[in-house]
């Protein structure tokens, strides 16, 4: 195969990346500083860079690139073939200026929940949420699917993943979470104290600020900033932004948010160095990237050495927030029926991306419509969680999520807890002083660890091979059993 149309592909690939950095910068922009007034401009600016995007995206100049590239010798770039392949394959079947459409639309449905989220009223963002739901059932029909629409969305962000595997893991995973959370509430329930305290959001800045930094997080190729949701983006090579959430009543859901985002950060900033500016460096699926911010914010961030170590650094930064490790460690492992599925402890976390499946797999596949949505979300929050709810705030407008149609993302949650928990017992495995590490605020030889076996790899394994070259076995959702028994079943 010529070196010219490897090189040819890399510049292609090199101005794609920039335009999706652009892309991002444009909507971290939105999300932290943007005016409201300008949510129109911004909406046709997506929208026109997307058009140039999807000129490069479906070049047919592809046609020829991608047979060569099937062929090479190294296995790396027949995995970048893969990539590629399956990339050129979605895009080529849209018709022209969907995608801008698709951009524009969800740019402004971004808006409508914002003033809707404020006015707790539903009925202000269903009908730009009815466009977008449009928009998607079209795009399932345009990339085909097998057995649901759903299915098409699914694998955007979990290849190989289906709307009926799911439906059998979430079934049985609602069993155990369901007497798991039943075992831990019947004991005494303590008020919480941190609730009770003001947490100025300065103090907490600094506490996130230097978690981040004794993570491992590099402030010279990122930086953190606040917005109604909590996201990461990538700008560029070395450019990985993170965001979240400060409440002055809630110190636990800041905290969490950091963590949770510091995880996505460190996956995009380990990422392989020589093949950046291509697909390929890259997450190998959305289940892989929520795996690594779950694996910090819970497994690490909730553990009784993490305990320790921030009851430290709290003190050392003021020492008016002076608290026993073991209240922290109760503070951060608090299981209660609640609304709000970022500030969920471990048991019932997933029970509310339970319900966001349901909903967004009968609204994708036509079952339901979006003015069923309040009623029907109510409904299953008292089914899986127990709890009865009256606003939209603090339910069906809670997330960011659909607004820009990621309808098929919230699986990955989940999906990156039951990976965590199995990459995290091959991790202990190796490196059996970790507790002791952690209590000391020393994460070098997790982040090292994960770097060289997951980071590293970018998107040139398949989920299921990544996890064999991680763990030595493929997908397997008793770890995560296994580790919530152990820590909330006693």
């Amino acid at each position: 195969m010529g070196e010219n149309i490897i090189n040819l592909i890399k510049e292609k690939e090199q101005v794609i990346k920039d335009l999706q950095h652009i892309q991002s910068l444009l909507g971290w922009d939105q999300e932290t500083g943007m005016p409201a007034a300008a949510s129109g401009d911004r909406a046709r600016q997506e929208g026109l860079i997307q058009s140039i995007l999807s000129s490069h995206l479906e070049d047919e100049s592809w046609e020829e690139w991608l047979p060569e590239l099937a062929g090479h010798e190294n296995t790396d770039f027949r995995s970048w073939h893969r990539i590629l392949g399956k990339r050129y394959r979605q895009n080529k079947v849209l018709p022209p200026g969907f995608m801008s459409r698709f951009v524009e639309t969800s740019s402004l449905s971004r808006n409508r929940w914002l003033e809707a989220r404020e006015a707790d009223d539903f009925s202000l963002f269903a009908p730009a949420l009815e466009q977008v739901v449009e928009l998607l059932r079209e795009m399932c029909v345009y990339q085909g699917y097998e057995d649901e629409p759903y299915n098409a969305l699914l694998d955007r962000y979990e290849p190989g993943i289906t709307a009926a595997s799911l439906d059998t893991l979430f079934s049985n995973l609602q069993s155990e979470l369901t007497v798991l959370m039943d075992k831990a509430l019947s004991g005494p329930k303590p008020e919480s104290k941190l609730r009770e305290i003001s947490f100025p959001a300065d103090f907490q800045r600094k506490v996130s600020l230097r978690i981040l930094e004794d993570m491992g997080y590099d402030f010279d190729a990122g930086r953190l900033d606040e917005s109604v949701h909590p996201f990461t983006t990538t700008l560029g090579s070395r450019d990985i932004r993170l965001t979240t959430a400060f409440h002055e009543n809630d110190f636990i859901s800041g905290l969490s948010s950091t963590i949770h985002e510091g995880g996505h950060g460190l996956y995009e900033q380990n990422l392989p160095l020589e093949w950046f500016g291509t697909a390929a460096a890259e997450a190998s699926s959305f289940g892989f990237h929520e795996s690594q911010s779950r694996l910090w914010e819970n497994i690490v961030g909730r553990s009784r050495p993490f305990s320790r170590y921030l009851s430290r650094i709290m003190k050392e930064i003021d020492p008016a927030f002076d608290f026993e490790p073991e209240l922290l460690y109760s503070e951060l492992n608090r299981v209660e029926r609640s609304l709000i599925r970022v500030d969920a402890d471990e048991v019932s976390y997933n029970l509310h991306i339970i319900l966001r499946f349901r909903l967004e797999r009968d609204l994708v596949n036509g079952s339901i419509e979006v003015k069923d949505l309040p009623g029907l979300w109510n409904s299953l929050t008292e089914v899986l969680l127990g709890v009865k709810n009256s606003s939209d705030r603090l339910g069906i407008l809670q997330d960011i999520h659909w607004t820009g149609g990621d309808m098929g993302y919230f699986p990955t949650y989940t999906l990156g807890n039951l990976y965590a928990s199995q990459i995290w017992d091959a991790l202990v495995r190796e490196l059996p002083d970790t507790d002791g590490r952690v209590e000391k605020g020393n994460f070098t030889g997790i982040r090292d660890w994960l770097r060289e076996r997951v980071h590293s790899k970018g998107a040139l394994l398949e989920p299921n091979e990544l996890m064999e070259s991680v763990t030595g076995r493929k997908p397997d959702a008793s770890f995560f059993i296994e580790y919530l028994k152990e820590k909330y079943g006693q």
